[in-house]
């Protein structure tokens, strides 16, 4: 019996290069795949369906992408499947968990019933993602620092522009307020109608911080500069949502430690798709778990929950047994 165990990252997004714009691409962005936290999962064929692992809400979300992909499967390659969740995204916290989900399902039941491996295209049309940000769907595939430049086809991903390696000796460290969720769903699609066009300039100026500063600075290994553009680039798209999310960033609390870390000198600071999680860009390990000890340490900052994680430069892991 063949096994499937697959292990993905998350990924953060930075904020889309367009919204609605009148001509060009839409959406596109900027993003980086992360070690942590993760999906795993194990899959094999069995007599009848199974989730195991995970709660209510998980079990409904594989079952879910299931259908979606099997759906697509062609009939002579069809069976019930077990799949176990070792470890999960967290939902609506700006890692795109539902994408990283929804692929690794989708390829999972591809190899196990051993059909021809399909193209990454393929795997997101089964599971329906990718309708804005194709962010995720290319770091599945091979992690990295990923430029996104949009689609003009409803019908197509985002294009890839460009995917760099992210230095391997800088962390972020991460924070979310407790018990708070981010946009989503029918509220994100809301957010989305509701929110004018993108004005040209400042696509034209987070085109300009992308191509001049951010990928020059993440190929060189360039901290400071990568920092202001992270920084720069995150303020600005915050400001143009700030109508739907309440301000820069989406909660209250991510905003006084935005302020707080920045008074540290740390300035890459950004919020990661609706949030409410922020990222703050650490120069090294030992960076890291300062400005997380400052924080994780403090009982004023009890409410909100802290982790340092890794630049992820692969895409998902699959191992295949029998």
């Amino acid at each position: 019996m063949t096994q499937i165990c697959i292990t993905t990252g998350a990924r953060l997004h930075f904020g889309p290069l367009s919204v609605s714009g009148p001509t060009g691409g839409r959406f596109g962005g900027v993003g980086v795949m992360i070690d942590f936290p993760r999906t795993v999962l194990a899959a094999h064929a069995a007599p009848a369906d199974l989730i195991r692992g995970g709660d209510e809400l998980t079990t409904k979300r594989v079952m879910e992408f299931l259908k979606r992909a099997r759906k697509e499967i062609p009939d002579n390659f069809q069976t019930p499947y077990e799949i176990e969740i070792k470890e999960i995204i967290p939902s609506h916290c700006g890692f795109g968990s539902g994408t990283q989900l929804g692929l690794a399902i989708a390829l999972a039941a591809s190899i196990v019933t051993e059909e021809p491996r399909p193209s990454l295209d393929e795997l997101a049309r089964r599971t329906g993602r990718g309708m804005r940000s194709a962010i995720g769907i290319h770091g599945f595939q091979q992690g990295g620092f990923l430029v996104d430049g949009g689609r003009v086809n409803s019908n197509k991903l985002g294009t890839l522009i460009t995917r760099v390696e992210f230095p391997e000796d800088w962390r972020f460290v991460l924070a979310s307020p407790q018990r708070v969720i981010g946009l989503s769903g029918d509220a994100e699609q809301h957010a989305f109608a509701s929110q004018p066009a993108m004005p040209q300039r400042l696509t034209a100026e987070l085109c300009r911080i992308v191509l001049m500063e951010w990928l020059p600075s993440v190929i060189e290994a360039d901290f400071a500069r990568c920092s202001e553009s992270m920084f720069e680039y995150g303020n600005a798209v915050g400001d143009f949502f700030s109508p739907a999310q309440g301000g820069i960033f989406a909660h209250p609390r991510m905003a006084e430690w935005a302020d707080n870390v920045q008074q540290r000198g740390i300035r890459g600071v950004a919020q990661t798709s609706w949030g409410p999680t922020l990222a703050a860009l650490c120069s090294s390990d030992e960076a890291a778990k300062q400005l997380h000890g400052d924080f994780a340490g403090d009982s004023n900052w009890n409410d909100c929950s802290f982790q340092i994680v890794s630049p992820l430069n692969r895409g998902a892991k699959v191992d295949v047994s029998s």
